[in-house]
C-alpha cells in the first residue's frame, strides 16, 4: 500500500492533550501543519483538542502512546509514518512532576519522572531520526525547563531530567546535522497552565518577584516561537531560555 503523503507539513507534539502541549499543537495547526496529538491517559482531552482544531478547519490526528515505553513509541512513530508518509517536526513536550525532597524521594518517584521526561524524548528522537534521516530533513524541538538550569526545591528528579535533556539536545544536534535534521531546546519558565495553576499562591508570587518583568511567562508567545524555531534550517544545537528570570 502506498503512503498517503499529505501536502501539509506534519508535526507531532507529545503530551499534547493538556497544558503547554495543547497550546503548541493548536499553534502548529493554525500555522498550516497537520498535527499529531500524542496523549497517554488523557484521551478525552485529546479528542476535545482534535475537535477544536477541526472547528477552525485545521488538520490533526490522534496518536496515543506512553513515551516512557520504548515499544509504544516505536509503534506510534511507525504508524504515523505508514499513515502520513513523513514526519517533518517532532516536539518532545510530554513530562510529569512528582515533587519530593531528595531525603524523602523514593526510587519509584525518581524513576517515573526520569523515564518520562528524559528517556521519553530519547525514545522519540531515536525513532523519528531514522525517518528524518531518510527524508534528509526534519526538525526536533525539545521542551526542557528553566528548572534544568536553576534547580528547583523538591524537584530533583524533574530538574535532573530536564538538565539531561539539554545535554541530549546538543549531542543529537551534532550527530544528526549531517542528515539535515535540526535539534534545539526551549526552556520555558513558569506558565499558568493546568500544572502551573496548582502551585501555591506564595510560590507563584515568589516566581513573579524573581522576574525582571514581575510576571510569569506568556504561553502564546512560547507557542509562536516554537513553530518559528522548527522552521529554521540554519539553527541547531541551541538552547533558548523562554523566561524573564535570569539564570
Amino acid at each position: 500500500m502506498e503512503n498517503n503523503v499529505s501536502d501539509k507539513r506534519t508535526a507531532v507534539v507529545t503530551g499534547a492533550s493538556r497544558g503547554i502541549g495543547r497550546r503548541l499543537a493548536s499553534e502548529f495547526a493554525r500555522s498550516g501543519y497537520r498535527v499529531g496529538i500524542n496523549f497517554n491517559k488523557s484521551r478525552e482531552e485529546a479528542e476535545s483538542l482534535l475537535k477544536e482544531i477541526e472547528s477552525y478547519k485545521g488538520s490533526a490526528f490522534l496518536c496515543g502512546a506512553d513515551v516512557s515505553d520504548a515499544g509504544q513509541v516505536d509503534r506510534m512513530i511507525s504508524e504515523i509514518k505508514a499513515e502520513e508518509g513523513k514526519i517533518d517536526v517532532i516536539v518532545n513536550n510530554a513530562a510529569i512532576c512528582r515533587h519530593r525532597t531528595i531525603l524523602k524521594m523514593s526510587e519509584a518517584e525518581w524513576d517515573e519522572v526520569v523515564k518520562t521526561d528524559l528517556y521519553g524524548p530519547f525514545y522519540v528522537m531515536r525513532a523519528c531520526a531514522k525517518i528524518m534521516a531518510k527524508q534528509k530533513h526534519g526538525s526536533i524541538v525539545n521542551i526542557g525547563s528553566i528548572a534544568g538550569a536553576r534547580g528547583v526545591f523538591g524537584g530533583g528528579n524533574y530538574s535532573s531530567a530536564k538538565g539531561g535533556l539539554t545535554a541530549l539536545t546538543k549531542t543529537a544536534a551534532k550527530e544528526l546535522g549531517r542528515f539535515g535534521i535540526t535539534v534545539n531546546a526551549v526552556l520555558p519558565g513558569f506558565h499558568l497552565t493546568d500544572m502551573g495553576r496548582d502551585a501555591p499562591d506564595d510560590v507563584i508570587e515568589s516566581i513573579r518577584n524573581e522576574s525582571v518583568l514581575q510576571t510569569t511567562t506568556d504561553i502564546n508567545g512560547l507557542a509562536k516561537f516554537v513553530v518559528l524555531l522548527s522552521e529554521q534550517r540554519t539553527v541547531s544545537g541551541q538552547v533558548f531560555n523562554w523566561d524573564s528570570r535570569i539564570t
